[in-house]
């Protein structure tokens, strides 16, 4: 059935549209130790407890978001950025040390992004969408990262990459070539690894 207004694409669209647990947790976890607790309280109070097992509507998550920016004072890219970096430099790092340990360097990590970690989420967790990301080396010129969400979250793409290149205690140099929030069809991102 369709609510007015509505087509039939976008209805599909907003039933698959879900969110991992983790990314749920890893932000409760982002506003206590880089907001503080007032902050952390204020933007989830009432929220349920998220668990690991479970996918969740984007829309609880894009609130979470938008509460975080209000109470921050930070712009929603900001938050983000802030957000990948913590997730991938603590949660990630903390919960999946043999995946960051089974390759010796970041860029050898970013091209396991995609396959087997997202396709282990959605096989483990069919109602969860994580985004689509075609991950190419470039050889000398580094690697590209072309992503794909309806959530467009790059800017938390962005902080992810960073994220890792702290794992590794690298620094990596990001540029977004193509953005869907310009009018691309995907956000293409180079990085190098100087």
């Amino acid at each position: 059935m369709l609510l007015a207004g509505q087509s039939a694409p976008q209805l599909l669209c907003e039933d698959l549209s879900r969110v991992h647990g983790l990314i749920f947790a890893s932000f409760r976890d982002y506003l206590l130790t880089e907001h503080g607790p007032d902050v952390a309280h204020g933007v989830t109070a009432g929220e349920p407890q998220y668990t690991l097992s479970e996918a969740y509507p984007d829309e609880q998550f894009l609130a979470l978001l938008e509460r975080t920016c209000v109470r921050t004072g930070l712009s929603r890219d900001e938050v983000l950025f802030e957000f990948g970096v913590f997730t991938a430099a603590t949660t990630f790092a903390r919960l999946y040390p043999l995946l960051f340990k089974s390759s010796p360097t970041a860029r050898d990590f970013l091209l396991t992004v995609e396959t087997p970690i997202h396709e282990v989420v959605r096989e483990a967790l069919p109602e969860a969408r994580p985004p689509k990301l075609a991950v190419t080396d470039l050889g000398e010129k580094g690697l590209e990262i072309v992503y794909t969400s309806p959530r467009r979250i790059c800017a938390m793409l962005r902080g992810l990459v960073e994220g890792t290149g702290r794992v590794y205690d690298e620094a990596l140099q990001l540029e977004e070539l193509e953005c869907m929030h310009q009018g691309a069809s995907a956000c293409r991102f180079n990085i190098r690894f100087p």
